[in-house]
């Protein structure tokens, strides 16, 4: 007959050894999910500001004069998003009836537009460590 006196504390250490390694893994996974949904939820948080910041610089290009927004940049708004006018190119506008197709709203004196000025949009904001750049060319017709 052989001795089998070591073989139950030999048992004992594998399972142990085998059950530490499954709590490591399982560790590191829900560490790694939760950075995972971390950086996707600021991610979200900084796209939906940069929209915001995109909105509120039509509503600047609406409201002010050609002259203030040769080169505009706006740090402080309410949408947390930093954006940047630029005056990209101006060409005349012709549509349907000598109206333009885009932006519909009617012009100021005569109801016509003449000529047509794209501006560059450029929104970005942060949120943690993710950050959202956005890109928008917007005509407003004078």
């Amino acid at each position: 007959m052989r001795n089998h006196k070591g073989i139950a504390l030999l048992t004992v250490l594998i399972v142990m050894i085998i059950g530490l390694a499954l709590v490591g893994v399982v560790t590191f996974l829900c560490t790694r999910g939760y950075q995972t949904y971390s950086a996707s939820k600021n991610y979200q948080i900084a796209l939906q500001q940069a929209q915001g910041g995109i909105e509120e610089a039509i509503l600047d290009i609406e409201t002010q004069t050609y002259s203030e927004l040769r080169q505009f940049s706006n740090p402080n708004t309410q949408s947390g998003a930093i954006y940047e006018i630029s005056q990209v190119f101006w060409k005349p506008l012709t549509g349907f009836g000598g109206a333009p197709v885009f932006p519909p709203s009617s012009s100021a004196y005569s109801g016509v537009y003449g000529v047509g000025v794209f501006y560059l949009i450029h929104s970005f904001a942060t949120q943690g460590e993710s950050q959202a750049d956005l890109y928008a060319l917007y005509v407003k017709g004078y």
